[in-house]
């Protein structure tokens, strides 16, 4: 299981839009098989939109992730545009499987 963050800016004369899209957002994640698919604003920094969603599998990640930088529609929204949509999977840390904790302490 992996964990996705998309994180943004949002162009504010685009917000509207950008909202729009977001509200079908969870709809269309789902179809590329995301789960719990949420979203928030930065509450300090307002537009600052991040996103986030499990994935089973990199590869759906990989294809979720060139999909988002793709959709045109939404990109246009972001300040900066696809090259300012960061996206970033996590993996869960089994602290008690050594391999983990080498890569962790980077050996």
């Amino acid at each position: 299981m992996l964990t996705v963050f998309i994180e943004y800016k949002t162009d504010e004369s685009k917000r509207v839009r950008c909202l729009e899209l977001l509200a079908a957002m969870a709809g269309r994640m789902e179809a590329m098989g995301a789960r719990q698919y949420r979203f928030w604003e930065g509450l300090d920094q307002p537009g600052l939109i991040v996103e986030a969603f499990d994935v089973e599998t990199v590869e759906q990640y990989v294809r979720i992730k060139q999909w988002r930088r793709a959709d045109q529609a939404f990109c246009e929204c972001v300040a900066g545009g696809a090259a300012k949509l960061n996206i970033w999977a996590f993996r869960p840390i089994d602290l008690a499987d050594k391999r983990s904790k080498q890569e962790y302490n980077g050996r």
